[in-house]
């Protein structure tokens, strides 16, 4: 009678491993792929939220809020539409009273999600770098929106978020009603839309 076995050989152990790493291995592109995609759509979803609140501003505050990007980085800004923020002043306010304080932001994307200004960038996969916060020169961003006191936004807008690996995606602001629509870039360049704000 053969006696009964309490654990694994070491064959078996190696043999299951092995079978663990084959299909880990299997999964990992399929994983990354997902991985990069949430990223993406997660940046695209940060800055909806950054647009939702530099209009609330402008409107709280009657004055203009605009939001700037680095193109080919992943870094923007929301600031005061003056000189005053602009222009080399950074974070100066224009009223002495506390609650008069304006807001001014500065983030950015996801790791390796970039802004591209032009389709033929994001379609190449652009620069997927980032500059610390904080440590951008006011010259190195480029208006993309300016949020009115009404509630609207100057232009109609159109900015791509572009990530290697992953196909770009055109986040649209309709300036009057200030909709926001999101598609693919192949998708948005076959429906013949033209390109619309300084984000194109």
């Amino acid at each position: 009678m053969r006696k009964r076995r309490f654990g694994y050989t070491l064959l078996e152990l190696a043999i299951v491993v092995a079978i663990i790493a084959i299909v880990a291995a299997a999964a990992y592109p399929s994983l990354q792929g997902m991985y990069d995609d949430l990223q993406l759509t997660s940046s695209v979803d940060q800055v909806r939220a950054t647009w939702a609140s530099a209009r609330v501003r402008a409107i709280e505050e009657g004055r203009p809020y605009r939001f700037a990007v680095v193109p080919g980085k992943g870094n923007f800004r929301v600031a005061p539409d003056t000189s005053d923020f602009w222009a080399g002043g950074g974070n100066s306010s224009t009223g002495s009273d506390s609650t008069d304080k304006p807001a001014v932001f500065e983030d950015k994307l996801a790791k390796g999600v970039a802004f591209a200004i032009a389709d033929s960038a994001a379609l190449s996969g652009g620069d997927d770098t980032t500059l610390p916060v904080g440590s951008v020169d006011i010259g190195q961003y480029t208006s993309v929106a300016t949020f009115l006191p009404d509630g609207t936004s100057r232009d109609d807008v159109r900015i791509i978020f572009s990530k290697k690996g992953v196909r770009p995606v055109v986040l649209r602001l309709r300036g009057i009603t200030g909709a926001v629509t999101v598609r693919l870039l192949q998708d948005d360049i076959n429906s013949g839309q033209p390109a619309a704000g300084s984000g194109q």
